[in-house]
This record gives structure tokens, sequence and C-alpha cells, in this order.
């Protein structure tokens, strides 16, 4: 969407040159324009001279000489009055030699020209004045993204704009006929590409008249070509609007299901929706969430291993954790979860969320055979055992994590081992353990640690003391 959107269209209406000479009929050219001519009082006529001139122009037409046929036209200029009708003809045929020749800014100042004139002395049949306008719109718009200067930019996809404005009202076909569909998307995509031209100082008034002009234009087409919803959608989101841009992104999964980026695109607007104050309104937006995931699944799409995660943090979310574990369960065993410690102490920590304290116990021993280096895992495995009364297992589990290291909180993993050495009466260990933990970086916050320690040292006094009698049972 955002590759669409980020640059101008750059495609320029088909240039037909059949019959450029042929005098006082007008151009014989795409009849790009409308519902019928508006009626001229008087139809202007080429003077025979002129006429006969510019039949000398189909020889340079046929030999392809776009050089030599400007220097013809540029010739005959001097020859006519600057305001005449006559001027304003070879002006319009000039202006497409110089497209043939790709020379489009001097295209552009010829047709504006020759509409200028056209204006002025209602020179032009609605259908050539409409051609001319249709033409500046495009050249315009195409020339715009060969400027470096966004003021000037800025100009220039204004006039495009115009240009586009200005052809829409003059042609009164319906929103159903392909060129002025064409045209209506090429209006919009301006607003909006004038809205956008300063990332730094987005536009939000020029934005919500795109987005205004583009509901407009949808009540009259039966059939809108798909980039009108996407810039519809563009708009939205550059307002902040993402319920209005999940709505349309609904309703482009549905007419185009095989696009995967529609997909990829619509979860992010749920999840950031997802954040609503309101609790209720936040479960729903992550419910949609994981329907458009498993919508998306099902037709191949998001079954990445970092989707598939975000699948279970979202079943997490509205509370599922029977269903979270199961998926992350299943991730980790078939590698559609990556393979991350991080994943495994999640899964631990969902067999616990679902009263399953020894599923939790077997999955850090599994995780340990893929992360062996890893003390964290076993300390963790070390405080589910201790829950379930047994601190004689704990204490295995405690002394294999500080033998392997690699531990988040060391500190914390030493006090722990102190307390469980204490229980045990192995007092001695415990008096080494909480020494290790007072010494451990982040323990001077643990303010029990210098009471356990004296009731550790009590204990091994009054340990002695039985041993030398001083001190009866």
């Amino acid at each position: 969407m955002t590759d669409l959107l980020s640059r101008p269209l750059r495609r320029l209406p088909r240039l037909a040159l059949a019959g450029l000479a042929l005098a006082c009929v007008g151009l014989v050219s795409p009849a790009l324009g409308a519902e019928g001519d508006r009626p001229l009082v008087e139809r202007p006529q080429l003077e025979t001279a002129t006429g006969e001139a510019l039949k000398g122009l189909q020889a340079f037409q046929d030999a392809k000489n776009w050089d030599g046929a400007v220097q013809m036209l540029v010739n005959l200029q001097p020859t006519v009055s600057p305001t005449s009708f006559e001027n304003a003809f070879i002006l319009q045929v000039l202006g497409k030699v110089y497209m043939q020749k790709s020379d489009y800014l001097k295209a552009l100042q010829t047709f504006e020209t020759a509409l200028k004139l056209g204006d002025t002395y209602n020179y032009f049949e609605l259908k050539e004045q409409q051609e001319l306008v249709y033409y500046l719109a495009y050249i315009y718009n195409q020339e715009s993204g060969n400027l470096k200067s966004i003021a000037l930019q800025q100009q220039y996809v204004s006039k495009a704009t115009d240009f586009a404005k200005r052809w829409l009202a003059h042609n009164e076909k319906t929103g159903q006929d392909p060129q002025r569909q064409d045209v209506m998307l090429f209006y919009v995509n301006m607003l909006y590409n004038r809205a956008v031209l300063n990332p730094a100082a987005i536009d939000l008034k020029l934005i919500k008249e795109c987005e205004l002009a583009i509901q407009d234009f949808l009540l009259n087409i039966n059939r809108p070509k798909e980039t009108f919803y996407v810039l519809l959608l563009a708009a939205y989101q550059q307002e902040g609007n993402f319920a209005r841009a999940a709505e349309i992104f609904e309703l482009l999964v549905k007419q185009y299901p095989t696009k995967k980026d529609y997909w990829t695109q619509l979860v992010p607007i749920y999840l950031n929706l997802g954040f609503d104050k309101d609790p209720e309104r936040g479960r729903e937006f992550n419910v949609r969430a994981i329907v458009t995931i498993e919508r998306a699944q099902a037709l191949g799409f998001m079954r990445t291993p970092k989707e598939n995660f975000t699948l279970v943090g979202l079943y997490f979310n509205v509370g599922q954790f029977g269903k979270a574990t199961e998926l992350l369960y299943s991730g980790l065993k078939t590698g559609s979860i990556e393979n991350l410690q991080s994943n495994w102490e999640l899964l631990a920590f969902s067999y616990q969320q679902v009263d399953k304290p020894f599923q939790a116990i077997e999955v850090l021993k599994e995780a340990s055979k893929h992360f062996p280096k890893s003390g964290q895992l076993d300390y963790q495995a070390a405080t589910i055992l201790y829950s379930l009364d047994k601190a004689q297992e704990a204490y295995r589990y405690l002394m294999s994590a500080v033998t392997k290291g690699h531990l988040e909180k060391a500190y914390s993993v030493y006090n722990f081992l102190a307390y469980v050495d204490y229980e045990l009466t192995k007092f001695d260990e415990a008096l080494v353990a909480v020494d290790k933990a007072i010494a451990s970086p982040g323990s001077e916050h643990e303010a029990q640690l210098p009471r356990l320690k004296q009731a550790i040292e009590d204990a091994i006094k009054e340990r002695e003391m039985l041993k030398t009698g001083t001190r009866t049972p």
C-alpha cells in the first residue's frame, strides 16, 4: 500500500497524431471528453495559407522527424496573430509533437498557452478543451516528480489537481465510464500526494478533502477500482482513525482474499485498537485480531514463527490460557514458533496458569536440553518444586542453577538457595549462599538479606553451643 501511495502517478495518456495537418476541422485525436460539444456561434476557421502550410506536417510525421516538425510549426507561428485561432491550433499540434519527443516541459508550456487562448476567445469545442486539460493534469503530475524543491513540487501537484478537477467538472459521463473513473482516481491521488508531500508537515485538511472526495466518488461507481479503497485507507491512517481503517481493510480482505499484504496490515490495526481504555472494547479488538490471523492462516498466509507467536500472545490477552498453551507447545515442538529460551519459559508459565505445575517442570527440563548452559531454567524449576513442598528436589535444581550460571538476577537465586539451605538445616551452605547473594549486583535493594544472614549465623552459633554442651536442647 505504501509503495502505491509514495509516488505520484506517472502514466501519461495515450497520444494520437494521426491527421495532425487536417485543416479547419481541429485535431483528429482521442475523444477524451464530454457528452457532446458546446455550441459555437461560428466555428473558427484556419486561413487557407495556414491550412496549406500545415499539410506539410504529414511528411515529418511519416518520417518521425519530430525535430523537423517542431521547426516547421515554430516557423509558422510568426505568420499568424498571437491571439488568433490559428495560433491556438498550431500550439495544440506543437504540444503533441513535444510529447512525442518526451519534452514534457515544453509541451506543458505550449498546451497552457493554447488552453488560455481557447478559454479567452472560445476557440475550442469542449472535447478539444477537455483534451488539453487532461494532458496538462498528467504532465504537471509527471514533472513534479523531477523537482527537488518541495515548494515547487507542491505547485505542480496543485496544478495537476486543479486541472483534473476541471476535467471532471466538465465531463458528464457516469462513474461507470472507465476514463472518468481513471481521472477520479487521478484527482484523489493528487490530493493525497499534496497532503503528504512534506512528511514533516502532513496537511490534514487536504487529507480530509481527499477522504470526502473518495467517499463521494464511491457512491457513483458500481465496481470501484481497488486503489480508491487503498487511498481511503491511507487517509484514515493519516488521521489516526484506525477503526475506520479496519473497516476498509475488512472490505479489502473480503474482496481480495488472496492478497497477503491486506491480512498482514489488518492485524496491527486491531492490535493497536486493542489498547482501548475500555477493557471490553480492547478485548473485542484482540478477538478480531485472533480471528483475522486464523482466517489468513486458513488461506496459507501469516504462518511465520513471529506471526504464530503473536497469535499465542493474543490468546493470553483474552484470558484463553489453555488455547495459548496448546498453540505454544505445538509450535515449539514443530518449529512453527521460534526455539527461544524465553518461549520455553513462557510455555512453563502457561502450564502454571492452568494449574499444571508438573507439566511446567517437564517443559523446563526439555528446555534445558536445548539450552544446557542456562541456570535460569533450573532456578524456575526449583521455584515450582518448592511450591509443591519438595524442598529437597528444589535444592538440587538450585545447586545446578548456580553451577551453570547465566542467571538473570543472581542475588535472587542465591537468596532462594540460602532460604532452602536454612530450611534443610544446611546452615554452612546457607551462609555461603547468603554471602554470595549480598555480594551480587542488585542485592542492595533486598532488605531481608541481612536479616536472613543473621538468622543463619544465629542457627550456626546455636548448633555449635549444642555441640560443646554450653547449651542443652
